[in-house]
């Protein structure tokens, strides 16, 4: 039950996120610079507090259980996805090869899965920004939470919205 409940959230969440996204694009043609500011913002807040930092060095409980299981999220919608992609993209191109040539060759898969690895896990990472962004809105009473509204002010001042 808990593994379709959080099937169906992350599938809600991925949606949201990708409506975002088309709406900029259907308004502006493209990530207008703004919001392009606000996005870098986010990625920086979370690569600082929660990639770069263990769960561990946080002083309370919530905050290192947010910290895991954003760290989790992050590592099942970016690593693992952009990994996926990346294997799936390597196995073409060495099957591609392999009918080329008639024989049996694997150089292409490791240049060509870590080039689409790279270029996914970034790709992805902008567009679950604003959901591993959320996930860090534990309050202001707590490091993480107050430094995340510091950010959300920013970024709400950027885009020129009241809330985020």
């Amino acid at each position: 039950y808990f593994i379709r409940m959080a099937s169906l959230a992350r599938n809600k969440l991925q949606a949201s996120s990708e409506d975002y996204f088309e709406a900029l694009f259907q308004q502006y043609g493209c990530i207008p610079p703004n919001h392009q500011m606000a996005i870098d913002m986010r990625m920086k807040f979370f690569t600082k507090y929660i990639l770069e930092r263990s769960a561990a060095e946080y002083t309370t409980g919530v905050e290192k259980d947010w910290a895991y299981v954003a760290r989790a999220e992050y590592r099942h919608d970016v690593n693992t996805m952009a990994t996926l992609d990346g294997m799936a993209a390597g196995l073409t191109a060495c099957m591609v090869r392999m009918y080329m040539l008639k024989k049996f060759v694997w150089w292409p898969f490791m240049p060509v899965a870590l080039g689409v690895y790279f270029y996914r896990s970034k790709q992805l990472f902008v567009l679950h920004n604003k959901k591993l962004f959320d996930m860090c809105n534990v309050g202001e009473q707590y490091e993480i939470g107050y430094a995340r509204n510091v950010v959300l002010r920013r970024c709400n001042h950027l885009i020129d919205r009241d809330d985020f």
